[in-house]
């Protein structure tokens, strides 16, 4: 063999290695952006996302409360912050509240384990939420229980698989190419979480408006993801480990939901966005 033809052969196989170096460093991204193409079929109509989007964006424009932002962990009741605005509508137009649960159902349909749709505008944040009989398998499986590293948006087995829980963990990998949760990381920064206030939440019974009013800082292992906690106890417990904290008010008959994820703050640091749900009528 010539000098040339050695060279040739190196040459190409440097770039074959290259290649196979490549394809094993995006496999993972690829996988994940296939899954999600084909989640098309479910996700909400674009005419409906649109009307959340305007929704939104309306209600964070009248919003006027100031963020209450923790910088130290002095001890605060709940019971002491002022109530946010209560005028906030809880109705949607008919056939947007019904296109969200029709899309939730079809979902439901295809795939048994989806007991959600989970959206928060002007976020990466738009995805089905899963729930297995354990918190293990959803964080390496796709929607329709395919291998990914990714995993999926999941809900905690322990809860109620229509968010009835008054305390529901949402669980979600923070991934480095900003999709599933990683965007929680944001809501730290007060003016981020006054400018993103609320999400959405459709199941196959009812739409939920989810106002979000802590992003808190916690270990894996903290009282927070124990559902069993009094609600009293619990909030009193999210106000004292919140970086930020929207002013707010409660009954004894709300549910929240936790959206959890992994942070590097400490180890075993988690980032967690906790909003109410409220229910939305039809009108």
């Amino acid at each position: 063999m010539t000098k040339k033809n050695k060279l040739g052969l190196m040459a190409a196989v440097s770039a074959a290695l290259l290649l196979g170096g490549a394809m094993l460093y995006f496999k993972d991204d690829i996988a994940q952006e296939i899954a999600e193409n084909d989640l098309e079929p479910f996700r909400p109509i674009t005419v409906s996302q649109g009307t959340l989007d305007e929704i939104t964006s309306d209600l964070i424009a009248e919003t006027t409360t100031k963020n209450t932002i923790k910088t130290d962990s002095t001890e605060t009741t709940v019971t002491a912050e002022i109530p946010q605005n209560t005028a906030v509508s809880d109705t949607l137009p008919d056939d947007i509240r019904q296109s969200l649960i029709d899309s939730a159902q079809a979902m439901n349909s295809a795939y048994p384990d989806a007991v959600g749709w989970l959206y928060i505008p002007d976020t990466a944040i738009n995805y089905p939420i899963m729930q297995s009989d354990d918190n293990d398998f959803y964080l390496h499986h796709a929607y329709d229980g395919c291998s990914l590293k990714s995993g999926s948006i999941f809900l905690d087995y322990r809860c109620e698989n229509r968010f009835m829980n008054p305390i529901n963990i949402v669980y979600g990998h923070n991934m480095q190419n900003g999709s599933m949760f990683a965007g929680l990381l944001s809501f730290a920064d007060s003016a981020y979480f006054d400018s993103h206030r609320y999400g959405w939440l459709s199941t196959p019974e009812a739409v939920y408006r989810v106002d979000f009013f802590s992003c808190a800082k916690a270990d894996m292992y903290d009282e927070l993801y124990d559902g069993s906690t009094p609600i009293n106890d619990w909030l009193s417990h999210l106000y004292n480990v919140s970086v930020v904290w929207e002013n707010a008010d409660f009954s004894e008959d709300d549910r929240f939901i936790s959206l959890s994820t992994c942070s590097y703050e400490f180890e075993n640091a988690r980032t967690i966005l906790t909003g109410k749900l409220v229910e939305m009528n039809g009108g």
